[in-house]
């Protein structure tokens, strides 16, 4: 869908994303984060909620940070020595809903700035 840098029509606009130097979770919601105007320096926000909006975005970057990390040091895609200790299933349902949020808010975004650009389903 994206590749290195390449530029994509979006109706009128442009949009330029780049690659992800790193193909991990919080590599790629950096190379969409600024085109997609989610970065915690908002602009076009009324001035009543700036302050708030930058503090949600800002929580939004440390809930993908913390999924990722939690995946790396948590979860058993590269298998586990024996004895390995599960997650508790409290803080996995935590990090399934988060990622839903934020993939949902992501996808919510891509729509309405990009309304011309559908997405493909996979």
């Amino acid at each position: 869908m994206l590749r290195g840098g390449e530029r994509l029509p979006i109706g009128a606009d442009r949009a330029r994303f780049a690659a992800a130097p790193k193909k991990d979770v919080q590599g790629l919601y950096q190379a969409v984060r600024e085109p997609l105007g989610l970065t915690p320096d908002k602009s076009g926000v009324a001035d009543e909620i700036a302050s708030d909006v930058r503090t949600i975005l800002g929580g939004l970057n440390s809930v993908v940070n913390g999924v990722g990390a939690l995946r790396t040091h948590g979860g058993d895609a590269h298998g586990r020595e024996r004895g390995y200790r599960r997650i508790d299933p409290r803080i996995a349902r935590l990090a399934i809903h988060s990622a839903s949020t934020v993939s949902l808010f992501l996808v919510e975004t891509w729509q309405k700035k990009f309304p011309a650009r559908q997405l493909k389903s996979h």
